[in-house]
């Protein structure tokens, strides 16, 4: 078994050490800073086998980790190597296996290991603020800030704005290209990335097991590079992708920033059911859309005729997905491609889709090229789903 990447990291709303829903507003800023900055689930070490490139972690008891998350060691040999980080290939109760080229013929216990997070860094928190420093591309400093909600009464929302500079006193975002909107705001505004349908505070400590019948899945994958949230605001479908995706943009400095992928609605009250009702992208300040043509549009409800390769291509029935081609929203024009971000080619026919529901989406699939692992998700329901795929592999190859 070869070594796999560790660049792009996959969490799941379940895992020991987050344990949420989609409702639990009180938990999400916690949840967060675990997921981008801290890590989770810190467990200590007995021993080590080594045999090959195979290493075997025994801890004393349940360690509670699960196989396809990446594992951070924090101290001895093996934080030297690959700084730290290893891929879970697979796990027993108390121990965690994974593949190491080359490895030591043995290793010394007693270390600390956790679920490493993305490796952003958090460089302000106020209140219900929070400002990470993450990475774009050319691995320049970018800079997200989330407005987690602070109002008891109203349902669960985040704002973000991204930017390349803010202000380490006051946590606002300063760069002229962010979105204006959530710049400095102090509650969610229009703009968010939605979490749940209903404006009360039922939920707003929930476990993932207390919310799993009306939230049902949940996955987050991201990198230092992004970060993308599949999740659903209420039972059946109402699903969600909120994201940060980098993208190669044209040469203009007011458009080369990440994107963020979200909705407008009313902050108050309850939330829409159907995210492509009100789905929105911005490239800084600026609405962009992912279909060519003169409608404002953000997306075709189809891509293809059919969802699958034709039989004399594929035997299998295989659905492509491509990055998103992205135009300015009024004039269409080109702006960019994604990394890491896929639109998925299904047809016409609703017997060849995925279901939309909850308890079954995000799809965890597989690229059948390299083997990744790969989630599809949708941001629409019944036939007028749109469906994207976003792979756990590196989105920046050096």
């Amino acid at each position: 078994m070869a070594m796999k990447q560790t660049q792009t990291k996959l969490f799941d709303f379940s895992d020991v050490g987050l344990d949420f829903c989609a409702g639990s507003k009180n938990l999400f800023p916690d949840r967060f800073k675990k997921m981008l900055a801290l890590g989770y689930n810190e467990q200590t070490v007995s021993s080590v086998a080594v045999a090959g490139n195979q290493v075997t972690l025994t801890y004393g008891g349940a360690h509670g980790y699960v196989a396809d998350r990446v594992l951070k060691v924090d101290a001895g040999a093996l934080a030297l190597v690959n700084d730290g980080e290893f891929w879970i290939d697979s796990v027993t109760t108390n121990t965690v296996t994974f593949t190491l080229d080359p490895a030591p013929p043995s290793v010394e216990s007693g270390f600390n290991t956790r679920i490493a997070p993305l490796g952003w860094e958090l460089v302000y928190e106020q209140a219900n603020i929070h400002v990470y420093k993450l990475k774009a591309l050319d691995e320049s400093n970018i800079f997200l800030r989330l407005c987690f909600q602070n109002n008891t009464a109203y349902r669960n929302r985040v704002s973000p704005c991204v930017g390349r500079s803010f202000n380490p006193s006051t946590g606002e975002i300063t760069d002229e290209a962010a979105l204006a909107e959530t710049k400095n705001i102090t509650s969610p505004a229009t703009f968010a990335w939605e979490f749940s349908l209903a404006a009360n505070a039922t939920y707003d400590n929930h476990s993932y097991a207390n919310g799993y019948n009306i939230f049902g899945r949940a996955v987050v994958v991201g990198s230092k590079y992004h970060l993308a949230l599949l999740c659903s605001t209420w039972s059946g479908s109402t699903a969600r992708v909120n994201a940060v995706i980098p993208y190669q943009s044209l040469d203009y400095s007011v458009i080369k920033l990440p994107l963020l992928l979200g909705e407008t609605a009313t902050p108050t009250g309850n939330g829409q059911n159907n995210q492509l009702t009100n789905l929105k992208l911005y490239a800084g300040k600026f609405e962009t859309k992912i279909q060519a043509s003169n409608s404002t549009t953000f997306a075709p409800s189809y891509a293809a005729a059919q969802s699958f390769l034709p039989l004399a291509i594929d035997g299998f029935n295989t659905t492509t997905a491509g990055p998103l081609m992205i135009y300015e929203k009024i004039s269409g024009q080109f702006l960019g491609i994604t990394n890491g971000f896929y639109y998925t080619y299904y047809g016409v026919s609703s017997s060849d889709v995925p279901s939309s529901d909850n308890k079954v989406v995000p799809l965890q699939t597989a690229d059948v090229d390299i083997s990744s692992i790969c989630f599809v998700h949708c941001v629409a329901a019944g036939q007028q789903n749109v469906f994207f795929t976003i792979p756990v592999e590196e989105i920046k190859i050096a």
